[in-house]
């Protein structure tokens, strides 16, 4: 009894996802083709033309389920499905040599289907794969465009703020000359320059100084940042210990730029010093 019932709903469950298809087709058979062959070449013409009509219906499904199908895809995927292929009618006429056959068929609508939902699913998913990968190389290409131009952001600020220091000590030498031109005769004038000249001097040597031990603090943290990078066990932390080794040897080359220009300037109170010793021993 309990096989019977399972039966019946095994049945059942199958009946509701089958659907029956029907095709028909008239042949016209030659003297040297025999009655069976001629049998057997209209029933494969009749499925055809039932599975022909059916892939019709299943792409008008797809289209709208938005699946991308192909006819032939269709027909090749019904007949591997189609079962209980039955002769619905038969008619045969000898004297025009014909072979009419109309047959039905079964076939699983669903499961067709849903060769096309996991097709589009993976065709869905391979789409998405590709639009993150592009989005992900317009970002890359977008932060390095970025990058640039902070780069050349910052070398031509460099550049114009070079040429004002330039153009500053330049101005400063051109007021020194025409002071001294102006007061040459004035000996306390030359003495008084000549110590202010020695204090701008010995200020900037200190702080050249300074700059100079500053710049070596950090560049002896970069290195050692840089020897824990090398360890480091773990992406993350060599990943931060990388960081921390360039921002100390970004500030170590700032400390030393700064020394460079400090000693670079230091040179113009030493030189006026000495232009005013000079001019005072004038008188």
């Amino acid at each position: 009894m309990n096989r019977i019932l399972y039966l019946l709903i095994l049945f059942s469950i199958s009946f509701a996802y089958s659907k029956t298809i029907y095709g028909e087709y008239t042949y016209s058979y030659s003297d040297a083709e025999t009655l069976i062959d001629a049998k057997q070449i209209c029933q494969t013409l009749a499925k055809r033309d039932a599975v022909e009509k059916f892939a019709t219906f299943i792409r008008s499904e797809t289209v709208v389920r938005n699946y991308i199908t192909e006819k032939d895809e269709v027909i090749a995927n019904a007949e591997a499905m189609m079962t209980d292929v039955r002769i619905v009618e038969e008619n045969i006429d000898r004297l025009n040599t014909t072979i009419y056959y109309k047959i039905s068929a079964e076939v699983d609508e669903q499961k067709i289907l849903g060769v096309y939902e996991e097709k589009e699913r993976m065709r869905l998913e391979q789409a998405e794969a590709e639009h993150k990968a592009q989005e992900l190389r317009l970002e890359a290409e977008r932060k390095l465009q970025e990058e640039k131009l902070e780069a050349d952001r910052k070398a031509l600020a460099d550049k114009l703020e070079h040429e004002r220091k330039l153009a500053e000590i330049n101005y400063k030498t051109k007021e020194i000359e025409s002071s001294m031109l102006i007061n040459q005769k004035d000996k306390r004038y030359w003495s008084t320059q000549k110590w202010i000249a020695l204090g701008a001097f010995a200020g900037s040597a200190v702080l050249g100084t300074y700059f100079n031990s500053e710049g070596t603090s950090f560049k002896d943290e970069s290195d050692a940042y840089y020897d824990d990078y090398l360890k480091a066990t773990s992406t993350s932390t060599a990943l931060n210990l990388y960081d921390q080794a360039v921002n100390s040897a970004n500030k170590s080359d700032d400390f030393y730029n700064y020394r460079n220009v400090t000693f670079s300037v230091s040179l113009v109170p030493l030189g006026y010093f000495f232009y005013a010793w000079y001019k005072e021993s004038q008188y």
